[in-house]
């Protein structure tokens, strides 16, 4: 037991020392490889994946069905199963097969749904919530615009670049058209999102805090670093010091927050709910950016609803459509140092910006009049910075494969993961930025793969069992909201539209009329990304199903198997109903009912045993199935 101590202590003290871990280290064009088998790939990415499986003298499983196939591509791109029409055009398609697929894969690529599918796994990353949680959960009334946002950017494939650029310095960043200048602003909410104490009695204290969220936001989900662990001393594993971390809250020290939830020292009128702790959006293209100077009338902060005398119906918040949250330049200066991380015994400050990260490049040299933010995004998003493109084609391929080249998506430092192919991460990084950065082009890329392509089935006793060098693809379980959308769909129920107005209410406090809720339910026909989520208060469907809690960075989602998962589709009062309009709209056909859930005809020996089943329970024992549950 000594020994092996004695040799984890020494392997982790060689880690630590190494002062530039392999993700900052700048990215290199690496050769493709020769493979033995020249007719299996379809792609260089293909070509990575197997030279790597010949050199451990192992071979790639046999590529799925199309019917497998079809459906894979459909849940991974829509989050929704494809409908009877589109799996009999692709199998009857007499095109060969990467042909077909290819038109599959854009179509699926071009559908509205791709945006709704895909923003939630960004949400995840950015910790998206519709309040603020913590002491005093006040809703954020306008978060919905933010995840809007994020939905449309990826349905108009925005350049992946000016997406993290407009997260951070989009009110700074030139603009065509007011539209465009709006749309810019809306983005910035991302660093308005986090989970503050409003009621912290030392504003400096709550600045601070502000500030060290944005960092760890900005850090893991761009760069998958975590710079945050510097804010009380030097980090204890990356070459992170305390002083590049006051340089990097410079920037932000130098901005202001407008979430709509202020503290209660900012002396801001209407409460922890106020529209004057919100962004005004512009009307024109040189009009300049700040919290409204006039309120509009209606119920727009907890002060508004308290001249109601706190009534006991649900009071709904007027929106406003200039209204977002964002962040806006604030006074400008460097913030010093908090000894030990406290907000009372501080040291000089360091130059905003002024970051000796080994390895990295330098920012650009801030302006004296400026917050650092538009610098800091130009930094992050040229096309040589090592971090921005790995992390992200990392983020892509762990969506469509189950898990990441780099299996700590939120984590590329020392104490992550490494990567299992670094030669295919740099190639993928590369080929996205060459790319333009485009998010859909790299999907498109990874998914007509003949990697992607791969069947599920494996052996235990395969010598890679955990699938490390890629030899099948990864069955994946279905998170929560294709699991609800998907019942929803298949029982005539769930509408595309999108739901109008502030669907969140309350004012935050702890009293009876103080608590924050949502107006959506479960039972709402709106697909799951648009029901509120609520900090410390979200559904009990979503936190059966591993829903992540919304004050987390969480990159990749945890998958429990727990007993309350099988009891929701044997008991649950909205599966028994849904499961009786599946087999309405079936027409008590036991062969519509297998087309309809599983995408499928039935066995001769399941049709005999569906006979005799009534039809409802058929469609909930076929809704409990794998089959069902997972995309294989």
């Amino acid at each position: 037991m000594l020994l092996l101590l004695t040799c984890l202590s020494s392997q982790a003290a060689e880690k630590y020392e190494n002062p530039t871990p392999w993700s900052y280290q700048r990215l290199q064009r690496p050769a493709i490889p020769a493979t033995k088998d020249t007719a299996w790939p379809k792609d260089d990415i293909d070509r990575f994946i197997l030279a790597r499986l010949e050199k451990e003298n192992l071979r790639p499983i046999g590529d799925a069905p199309r019917a497998i196939l079809i459906r894979r591509a459909s849940f991974d791109l829509r989050g929704l199963p494809p409908s009877q029409t589109e799996i009999d055009t692709f199998l009857r398609d007499p095109s060969p097969d990467d042909l077909a697929f290819a038109k599959v894969v854009d179509a699926f690529l071009q559908s509205e749904r791709f945006g709704e599918r895909w923003a939630r796994h960004w949400l995840d990353v950015v910790r998206y919530a519709d309040s603020v949680g913590r002491v005093w959960n006040a809703p954020f009334l306008y978060a919905a615009r933010y995840r809007d946002w994020v939905i449309d950017s990826l349905n108009a494939d925005k350049p992946y670049n000016r997406f993290v650029a407009e997260q951070i310095a989009g009110d700074l960043m030139p603009a065509k058209n007011v539209l465009q200048r709006r749309d810019q602003i809306v983005g910035t909410g991302m660093l308005a999102l986090g989970s503050m104490n409003v009621q912290e009695g030392s504003y400096e204290q709550y600045i601070l805090d502000q500030v060290d969220d944005q960092i760890d936001v900005v850090s893991r989900a761009f760069l998958g670093i975590t710079i945050a662990c510097a804010r009380c001393h030097d980090h204890k594993t990356e070459p992170v010091s305390q002083k590049d971390y006051y340089a990097l809250a410079g920037i932000f020290y130098s901005s202001r927050t407008l979430s709509g939830t202020p503290n209660r020292n900012e002396g801001v009128a209407g409460g922890y709910v106020s529209p004057e702790a919100l962004v005004d959006l512009p009307t024109a293209l040189d009009e300049p950016v700040g919290p409204p100077t006039k309120l509009p009338a209606g119920l727009h902060s907890m002060d508004d609803l308290r001249e109601l005398g706190n009534p006991k119906e649900t009071i709904r918040y007027d929106h406003d459509p200039h209204f977002c949250m964002g962040v806006i330049e604030g006074e400008i200066k460097d913030c010093e140092l908090a000894v030990g991380g406290d907000p009372f015994e501080r040291e000089a400050a360091p130059d905003r910006g002024k970051m000796n990260m080994p390895a990295l490049p330098p920012l650009p040299n801030i302006p004296p009049k400026a917050s650092g933010r538009m610098e800091l995004a130009q930094w992050m998003t040229q096309p040589t910075h090592p971090l921005t493109s790995r992390v992200m084609v990392n983020r892509l391929w762990q969506h469509l494969f189950g898990e990441g080249l780099v299996r700590t998506p939120d984590d590329f430092g020392i104490t992550g993961a490494d990567p299992t192919h670094p030669e295919l991460l740099d190639h993928l990084a590369i080929r996205f930025v060459e790319g333009g950065w485009s998010v859909k082009k790299m999907i498109r890329v990874m998914m007509l793969s003949r990697t992607y392509r791969l069947a599920t089935t494996g052996n235990p006793e395969h010598p890679d069992a955990g699938n490390k060098l890629r030899w099948r693809q990864n069955p994946k379980r279905l998170e929560l909201e294709p699991l609800r959308d998907t019942l929803l769909q298949l029982a005539g129920k769930l509408t595309f539209d999108r739901p109008e107005g502030i669907q969140v209410a309350g004012t935050g406090g702890k009293g009876r009329h103080g608590v924050t809720r949502g107006l959506l339910s479960v039972e709402d026909p709106y697909r799951t990304i648009f029901l509120p989520v609520v900090r410390d208060n979200i559904p009990e469907l979503f936190s059966t199903f591993d829903f992540p809690g919304p004050t987390q960075i969480k990159g990749q989602r945890d998958v429990t198997t727990v007993a309350p998962q099988a009891l929701f589709f044997m008991n649950n009062p909205l599966v028994e109903e849904l499961a009786a309009e599946i087999a309405d709209k079936a027409g008590k056909d036991v062969k519509a009912v297998y087309r309809l859930v599983l995408g499928r005809e039935p066995s001769i020996e399941e049709s005999g045993d569906a006979a005799e089943l009534d039809l409802q329970t058929l469609v909930q024992a076929l809704l409990g199935t794998a089959e069902f549950r997972y995309v294989f």
